[in-house]
């Protein structure tokens, strides 16, 4: 059980000495370029999608 009082005394005094934690500006610009990131991704899937599905429609109704 000493060993598991330690690895939290010691998990405690490496967060709160030895982590350097972000300023409250950097975590909001970090959180606004993964929203960019992640709309542009979507917009990307999208449209793949709306290319796909056109021209597996044109496809069919060829054969058809």
């Amino acid at each position: 059980m000493a060993s598991v009082t330690e690895y939290i005394k010691e998990s405690y005094i490496e967060l709160t000495q030895k982590v350097t934690w972000p300023t409250w500006r950097e975590l909001q610009n970090s959180a606004v370029l993964v929203l960019i990131a992640a709309i542009i991704i979507a917009m990307i899937i999208f449209g793949m999608d709306q290319v796909i599905g056109y021209l597996l429609n044109q496809f069919y109704t060829s054969l058809a």
